[in-house]
């Protein structure tokens, strides 16, 4: 069995539900509105020009012609339904299949009520037609009980029956129990198609159970084909497994089905969204070498996987080539490229995309528009950055909130807070709820200009609007507390972080070991250091060097160093910081010799000392003739 099967209780148990809420579709079917049954006008006469056996020819021909339309449908079924003799079932299904296909499904439910009043008796056709209108009205239930009718009468359920039930199980994401029906049928000897393979498969998948699809594929007893290998191949690449696709694609290729776009536009997606683009344009040259052309999909996967590596030369290469080849890129493909055009600061070539975009008729998005507006603002172009939001009202584009978010952004980076805040205040006034980054781009950017009161204001404002912060907004708001002075709220909010046993990372021990040693707390800044290492983490060349700083700055130089000769020790490798600042506080200290050790250290290891530095170093050089030497013995210092 490919699923587990529940006990013999719990089926027992779920059979008699069906049946007893279900098996009274035939005694009391589902009401909709209908024809009175008894109704019976001059329209509905029987034709008096056509005998029962030509009307009956005649409504078969316009089935199979496809000519029947819902008018012609009811007014066939009320000439044949007052035929007497009784007529066949068979021209009657002719009447329900083609209204089924109308999707007028409540039609058909009220037909069959008045084939069920004039003693006509159904056969499985009938019945198969039933079940198809109730799985496309999501009444997979009422589907069980024409199922149970099914077997009342002696009918052997067909490959329609078990097809149309499974597919009514899927529609209503009841894969496991379409698997666990389709189980049953093949235990008692039922052969099952593609058509039905494909649906259960493709309804695993797309609940990510891709094993037990491709366990199921393993034990299909008909033959695969192209789709089955497609859906499957395309399941593994979205979840990352593109290796396990890889490998799905030879076995495809061994049991000689040939592959198609599809296959290798879902291999070639799959290989660009981990990087893989080397082995992705290998797969993209082996379908074109056999003949397959590449269609948009192919190319947008392209050019996204090398916009993602900031490889805009080539993303504009194949961009270039899809042009050629007669294929017309969409709104994908033009944000795709105005995006990585605009994250490269080639904004001028970003802008020149989206005249094209507009010349060639296609709408720009919200997505669109705020790549270009992101871009403009890195480029310098506030104004353009301002215009580009305001066209997007202009042109009936609805504003959502990642729109504003792109916007505030841009405000925030180019320090105008308080036209960030009014656009936040917009987004409030439109009915828009703004989410956690909206929240997480504001609240640092207020403590930096020192609106400490306005950011805590946001930060309380959060859980009242069904938000809760991230560890990015705590990181702010310490962060921010501690650099304009209030030490005592931000232990409390340490604390209280701790207390809720919230998984503290390295850069807020960074930022509070940081505010300790601002604020003189030495002893617990090492209590706090200590504290890293204890959680499972490991101090890295930022730790050390806040520390470092911290007593640097209080004059406690010889502790500096002792913190320096210690990282080194511990394996964490002083970088240049660590040495301008240990040096810097040595030259404070008038320590001459050490800082002039530490400078050999420096530029053995390929570190530059910084302005600071070289400008205390070159009055030393101009007044000690030792120093000087030992300058002028190392390689461009100064």
């Amino acid at each position: 069995m490919l699923l587990r099967s529940t006990t013999a209780s719990e089926n027992a148990v779920q059979s008699s539900r069906y049946i007893q809420s279900l098996s009274s579709l035939l005694t009391n079917p589902p009401q909709n509105a209908s024809p009175n049954p008894k109704q019976n006008d001059q329209n509905t006469k029987p034709n008096s020009f056509l005998g029962p056996n030509q009307l009956e020819y005649h409504v078969w021909h316009q089935y199979k012609s496809g000519a029947i339309n819902l008018r012609k449908a009811q007014h066939y079924f009320q000439q044949l339904i007052q035929i007497n003799p009784i007529l066949r079932i068979d021209t009657f299904n002719h009447l329900l299949s083609s209204v089924s296909k109308l999707k007028c499904y409540d039609v058909v439910f009220s037909m069959y009520e008045r084939l069920k009043c004039s003693q006509i008796k159904p056969d499985l056709y009938t019945f198969n037609i039933l079940i198809n209108c109730l799985c496309h009205t999501r009444k997979i239930n009422f589907g069980f009980g024409v199922f149970g009718e099914i077997i009342k009468r002696g009918f052997e359920p067909d490959s329609v029956t078990v097809s149309t039930l499974v597919k009514g199980l899927c529609l209503e994401s009841k894969v496991f129990d379409a698997v666990q029906l389709f189980d049953k049928f093949t235990e008692r000897g039922f052969e099952g198609n593609n058509i039905i393979y494909g649906m259960l498969i493709s309804g695993l998948c797309k609940f990510h159970e891709i094993d037990y699809a491709i366990q199921l594929h393993r034990r299909m007893t008909c033959e695969t084909n192209v789709i089955i290998y497609s859906v499957i191949i395309d399941a593994l690449c979205k979840d990352g497994s593109v290796d396990v696709a890889i490998n799905m694609f030879s076995e495809m290729i061994a049991k000689g089905i040939c592959p198609d776009v599809v296959v290798f536009s879902s291999l070639i997606n799959g290989l660009c969204s981990l990087n893989r683009l080397k082995e992705a344009v290998k797969f993209f040259d082996e379908m074109v070498g056999q003949g397959i052309s590449a269609d948009l999909v192919t190319y947008n996967s392209l050019i996204h996987g090398f916009c993602q590596m900031g490889m805009w030369r080539e993303a504009t290469r194949i961009f270039d080539r899809m042009l050629g080849a007669g294929i017309s890129p969409d709104v994908i493909t033009f944000t795709i490229l105005i995006d990585c055009l605009c994250k490269e600061e080639k904004v001028g070539e970003a802008k020149d995309i989206f005249s094209l975009m507009i010349k060639q008729g296609k709408e720009p998005n919200s997505f669109t528009y705020s790549s270009l507006i992101s871009g403009s603002h890195l480029a310098g172009e506030m104004d353009d950055a301002e215009k580009l939001f305001e066209s997007m009202v202009d042109k009936g584009l609805q504003l959502d909130v990642f729109s504003y978010n792109v916007m505030i952004n841009c405000y925030c980076k180019s320090w105008k807070t308080d036209k960030a805040i009014n656009l936040f205040q917009e987004m409030l006034h439109k009915g828009l709820k703004p989410n956690t980054v909206s929240y997480n781009m504001l609240i640092p950017k207020l403590c930096g200009v020192g609106r400490i009161g306005d950011a805590k204001k946001l930060f309380n404002e959060m859980p009242a609007a069904g938000l809760f912060p991230d560890i990015f907004t705590y990181s702010a708001m310490i962060n921010g507390l501690f650099k304009n002075g209030h030490f005592e709220e931000a232990m409390a909010l340490v604390q209280s972080l701790e207390m809720d046993k919230y998984e503290l990372n390295l850069e807020v021990y960074n930022l509070v070991i940081d505010g300790m040693c601002r604020a003189g707390k030495f002893e617990e800044a090492r209590k706090k250091f200590d504290q890293i290492s204890e959680k499972g983490l490991v101090p890295s060349v930022v730790t050390y060097n806040i520390m470092i700083n911290g007593f640097c700055k209080k004059g406690m130089i010889l502790e500096a160093d002792n913190w320096f000769v210690q990282m080194e020790e511990k394996g964490c490798l002083p970088d240049s910081i660590s040495f301008n600042t240990v040096i810097q506080g040595f030259l404070r200290k008038k320590d001459i010799g050490r800082a002039m050790q530490l400078l050999e250290k420096m530029r053995e290891r390929n570190f530059f000392p910084n302005e600071a530095v070289t400008a205390m170093f070159l009055e030393l050089y101009l007044v000690d003739s030792q120093c000087r030497a030992t300058i002028d013995s190392l390689p461009n210092v100064l």
